[in-house]
């Protein structure tokens, strides 16, 4: 038997069937950066456009990341009955039926039909990463699943880059931002016009996707051959899992980044505007774009080192340079402060990559799927941690509510160094 297993490994994982797959799935990873951060970044102009208050407008990322809560278990049983490929078949219909329901939303100018599109594309959003990300990961051997991982990810980072670059496009537009402006009338029509045809094209673009992937044959990662062969399974239930400190820790880790990301894009211009006297929205808007960029940069300069170095120390070092960059930038510091957050992604880059494949270690085949849902559950903490955090800010101020990021980043640090080795000796 033994001798048997690097010949399926092989076959699997490498030559062109390996390099078409990785291909085509990291096309998802860009695809879902791209609207994830694009949710964000439209809040505010529909909160104007709509004239919706701080909690109304904040059921944007509700919808979106709520639903990650909703679609993680699902979309595991979808692919635990017909593969990692039908899980991503699913997550793309979701995602296409969604696009489409912004048309008759943007066209009546209604929130909610607009909240149940967004919500439809979080669902098609949460199945890709409930598939893709434990597909890349277990794709090949255990030692490259950081780097595997981080790899892909560092193209949903330049999704990430691209939302702010369309949101101007979408904006730039729009005459007016102001209820009672001359020309306001003609700026709704025109934005709810833009986003709409940005919604389409998505929809029309994935729709051609679903039918490559229904043609294409994406191999099998070698623990699900193993089971398929009948070899012995891992128990995959949640109940097997919860008892595994690595995996339970690692679900609390990514709820916890998820949560500060979420923190920082949806703060950081109202913050640079506080910090950096005459610093316009448009210029704050500007800095914004730098500071995904520097998140992407992160991670295409990280992921080589990964292949080389252990990942979890990888993690540690970087997540104490954010915890450092987080201090500085509480202190309030004027420009220095806006400096600060913006080279603060740079160490956040690699996280959520690094922490997905750290809580997936030693799971193979059906038990990764499961871990894999309860991952992608957490990243809930998009929509509870910000609402929490939101509520300090309005009682204390922002730079308070920075000052209490700092525990949260010392858990990650905890986690990467010590917590994610927690019962790995005995499995």
């Amino acid at each position: 038997m033994a001798s048997n297993t690097p010949t399926t490994t092989s076959k699997s994982t490498r030559g062109k069937s390996w390099i078409i797959a990785f291909a085509l799935v990291t096309l998802l990873f860009f695809t879902w950066g791209l609207t994830m951060n694009l949710v964000s970044a439209i809040r505010d102009p529909f909160a104007v456009y709509l004239n919706l208050n701080s909690t109304e407008s904040s059921l944007l990322q509700v919808a979106y990341f709520g639903a990650y809560f909703v679609m993680a278990i699902p979309a595991t049983m979808v692919a635990k009955r017909f593969g990692y490929k039908g899980g991503m078949i699913c997550g793309l219909i979701f995602f296409v039926i969604g696009s489409f329901l912004t048309i008759p939303a943007t066209t009546s100018l209604s929130y909610g039909l607009f909240l149940l599109a967004m919500f439809v594309i979080a669902l098609g959003a949460a199945s890709l990463e409930a598939n893709c990300n434990p597909y890349i990961i277990k794709l090949g051997d255990e030692k490259g699943e950081s780097f595997r991982l981080n790899l892909a990810q560092s193209f949903n980072a330049v999704g990430s880059v691209v939302s702010p670059l369309i949101l101007g496009m979408i904006l730039g537009n729009t005459a007016s931002a102001k209820p009672g402006d001359p020309g306001f009338e003609e700026s709704k029509v025109a934005f709810m016009s833009q986003t709409r045809m940005f919604y389409i094209v998505i929809g029309v673009i994935l729709a051609i996707v679903i039918a490559v992937f229904v043609i294409a044959k994406l191999p099998s990662p070698p623990g699900d051959e193993e089971e398929a062969a009948g070899g012995v399974a891992q128990d995959s239930s949640i109940g097997a899992l919860v008892k595994k400190p690595w995996v339970v820790l690692g679900v609390i880790a990514e709820f916890v980044y998820v949560g500060l990301q979420t923190i920082g894009f949806s703060t950081f211009s109202t913050f640079a505007q506080q910090q950096w006297e005459g610093m316009s929205a448009g210029m704050a808007a500007t800095f914004l774009a730098v500071l995904t960029l520097m998140y992407t940069i992160g991670r295409f300069v990280t992921t080589p080192f990964m292949a080389k170095f252990e990942p979890g120390k990888i993690l540690g070092f970087y997540m104490i340079g954010a915890t450092i960059l987080m201090i500085l930038t509480a202190m309030g510091l004027g420009k220095i402060s806006v400096i600060t957050f913006i080279a603060l992604y740079f160490f956040m880059s690699i996280a959520y990559g690094t922490i997905f494949a750290l809580a997936l270690t030693h799971l193979k085949g059906a038990a990764a799927k499961t871990g894999s849902s309860l991952i992608t559950m957490s990243i809930v903490g998009g929509a509870i941690i910000p609402l929490v955090y939101g509520a300090i800010t309005d009682a204390a101020g922002m730079n308070v509510m920075l000052w209490a990021t700092v525990p949260l980043f010392l858990f990650l640090v905890w986690y990467a160094f010590w917590g994610s080795k927690i019962g790995l000796k005995e499995a």
